[in-house]
């Protein structure tokens, strides 16, 4: 396993610590990043998916708007995430 932060996971969590449940993350230890990356942050990047694709009502696209993340961010983490080997269907 890699010992250092690649770009991707970089970039999800510049963005996404913005949120207060996820602001942690800055100074957390990458073990952690990457359980919570693969965890909660991709069901999150899914729920946000599904909210701007599909229209399904959810709380994401909201709580990322309130905190300053705009939609090409969101698109961002997704890329972000998908060249990480997660699926957003």
């Amino acid at each position: 396993m890699e010992s250092e932060i690649n770009a991707d996971e970089a970039e999800i969590i510049r963005i996404i610590s913005s949120l207060p449940e996820f602001s942690w993350l800055i100074t957390a230890e990458l073990a952690k990043i990457r359980h919570e990356i693969r965890g909660k942050i991709a069901k999150t990047l899914h729920e946000y998916y599904l909210e701007n694709t599909r229209n399904e009502k959810g709380v994401w696209t909201a709580k990322f708007a309130s905190v300053g993340i705009s939609e090409d961010d969101g698109k961002t983490m997704i890329s972000c995430a998908r060249r990480l080997g997660m699926e957003m269907f």
